[in-house]
């Protein structure tokens, strides 16, 4: 099974062709070091990677690849001050994250 294949098969069809979108030719290892590097799940990783992808083309709005995981790491980190067991999930806490900072291309 490829790591594409993998993708599909833990967070969909959809979700994995955002997270592509997001990852824009960078290979699919970025996501999945990106997300060990903040000590979290990488398909929770990938689940917020496509909602952020979603939210951002839905506004016209394209930074790289890099900005995108920066800010999904930005959020992961924001959310740490909240108990595990009270901890939603990083998918609702990115959403939560661009309604409140929006998503700047500078």
């Amino acid at each position: 099974m490829s790591n594409l294949d993998a993708l599909i098969k833990a967070i969909g069809q959809d979700d994995a062709e955002a997270v592509l979108r997001l990852l824009n030719n960078s290979p699919l290892s970025t996501l999945i070091e990106s997300a060990k590097d903040a000590d979290q799940e990488w398909t929770e990783w990938a689940r917020a990677a496509a909602c952020l992808q979603r939210w951002s083309e839905g506004r016209d709005i394209h930074v790289d690849a890099q900005r995108k995981l920066g800010y999904l790491s930005c959020a992961a980190e924001g959310s740490r001050s909240i108990p595990a067991s009270m901890r939603p999930p990083l998918s609702q806490t990115v959403i939560a994250f661009l309604e409140t900072h929006g998503l700047s291309v500078e």
